[in-house]
């Protein structure tokens, strides 16, 4: 990581807020493109905690132990098709990314083999993590890192760029500013809202509390908890507390029954590629039913057969309404939606796993003007009805906003299921850059290609 410079001028091509596995994906693929000759092409990365922060263990969301629930070889290029984007570039871009696969990683570390003659089995969120910090570390040509935490996004309209203030713990009076023609924000979020009582606060956890908040729950006592959710973030929380508190009881709520996604073929293909079905082109209803079906809605296979005869673990559908205070002071009544009506349910401790929301996150870094000036171009985005899809166009960006501001987290409904997870990472890059690349390629034409073509011969 470069160290930090008071009052970093100059304006980035691409400045992108969060350094997990959207933005190593985005910044392989630059590297490659200004080797190729394509470029230049300026990259600003802002992180306020490490990279890969998310999955490895050390800042909430994930314990690290959890197996990724996609291959790994599903890495930082796949899908590997960049033809499609970038023409008769498109072969070449992909050879350069081949030193940022998985593959070479684990090569490097001298784990390949033995990975691949046990099975291939599911890595864990922490090796991942590990895996895109490598990545993060070797795409140095034209990126550039800053660590700190991003207390306000502005826009300056008439220059035509982005601004972004990084405080640093070290100076926090003093912050930096980091500006880019073009916005890139990343990260999953802010815990949705779960409805409590103040007075039991301390016994409500988030899908992004530290982990080591966990410790409060008593160690040498059977307690009751109950987990709140249907997707990943409640299956980690199963996951760590099983582990972590083997005797306590473990109840997931969530609103159907729990599915599992099998990777079949057609599934795998649009997660990889929506263009393959024509998602833009398919109804509303359609895109939400997938996404529900074999997305959001799901637990990892694998999971859950570790759990198949855990006797201390039940699942119960409905829909939780709110947590108050036991009487007497000691534990939780959790209020939900049953069959049978509203109904109470006592237990030690709660875990919220309901999701994560971009847009409550983007509140508050937007001040009121910016969101106002935001919504007067896209229309109404944060006090829509809700259910409304939000406008996110084919390079992942807030449709009508100028300059671009891309959020490929709420790309899922309206370009493709992968763009909100990590199902296709390469194309979620190519998305990003390929307006960045139109007139590279499209003005310079053939003199542009015969570059690609000889920088290609020379790629290690």
């Amino acid at each position: 990581m470069a160290a930090n410079q008071n009052h970093a001028s100059g304006a980035a091509d691409l400045l992108i807020v969060g350094a997990g596995a959207k933005a190593a994906a985005i910044a392989a693929k630059v590297h490659v493109l200004n080797r190729l000759g394509l470029g230049p092409i300026s990259l600003t990365i802002v992180e306020k905690t490490e990279p890969a922060a998310s999955w490895l263990g050390r800042n909430g969301m994930t314990s690290g132990e959890e197996p990724l629930a996609i291959p790994p070889i599903k890495d930082v290029g796949f899908p590997y098709q960049s033809y499609r984007q970038f023409g008769e570039a498109g072969d070449a871009i992909d050879a350069g990314i081949l030193p940022f696969t998985f593959q070479r990683y684990a090569v490097e570390r001298r784990d390949y083999a033995p990975w691949v003659n046990s099975g291939s089995p599911p890595v864990r969120h922490r090796d991942y993590g590990e895996y895109l910090g490598w990545v993060l570390s070797r795409a140095t040509e034209g990126v550039s890192h800053w660590h700190g935490r991003v207390t306000e996004v502005s826009l300056d309209a008439e220059a035509g760029r982005w601004s972004v203030a990084v405080e640093d713990r070290a100076s926090p009076r003093d912050p930096d500013r980091h500006s880019g023609n073009a916005l890139v924000l990343t990260g999953p979020g802010v815990h949705r809202e779960f409805s409590h009582d103040p007075a039991v606060a301390d016994r409500v956890f988030h899908c992004d509390s530290p982990r080591s908040d966990f410790a409060r729950v008593p160690a040498e006592e059977d307690a009751e908890i109950a987990i709140v959710g249907g997707g990943e973030s409640a299956l980690s929380a199963l996951v760590l507390l099983r582990a972590f508190r083997p005797r306590a009881r473990l109840s997931v709520y969530t609103p159907t029954l729990p599915l599992s996604r099998g990777e079949s073929f057609l599934e795998n293909r649009v997660f990889a590629d929506p263009d393959d079905v024509g998602w833009s082109r398919l109804d509303l209803q359609t895109r939400r039913d997938f996404v529900k079906h074999c997305d959001r809605g799901v637990f990892d296979m694998t999971v859950l057969a570790s759990i198949a005869d855990d006797r201390m673990c039940s699942f119960l559908t409905g829909r939780v309404l709110h947590v108050a205070a036991a009487e007497g002071g000691e534990g939780v009544v959790l209020e939900h939606e049953s069959p049978d009506g509203v109904l109470g349910a006592p237990y030690d401790f709660v875990v919220n796993c309901t999701g994560f929301d971009l847009l409550a996150q983007l509140r508050g870094l937007f001040a009121d003007e910016l969101r106002a000036e935001v919504e007067r171009q896209a229309g109404p985005i944060w006090d829509a009805p809700p259910g409304t899809p939000v406008p996110i166009g084919r390079a992942l960006e807030l449709e009508g906003v100028t300059p671009p501001l891309h959020i490929p987290g709420l790309g899922g409904l309206s370009q493709g299921p992968g763009f909100a997870n990590l199902g296709s990472l390469g194309l979620l890059a190519n998305r990003v850059l390929q307006p960045l690349l139109a007139e590279t390629l499209g003005a310079r034409g053939e003199e542009a290609l015969s570059q690609v073509n000889q920088r290609s011969l020379l790629f290690d």
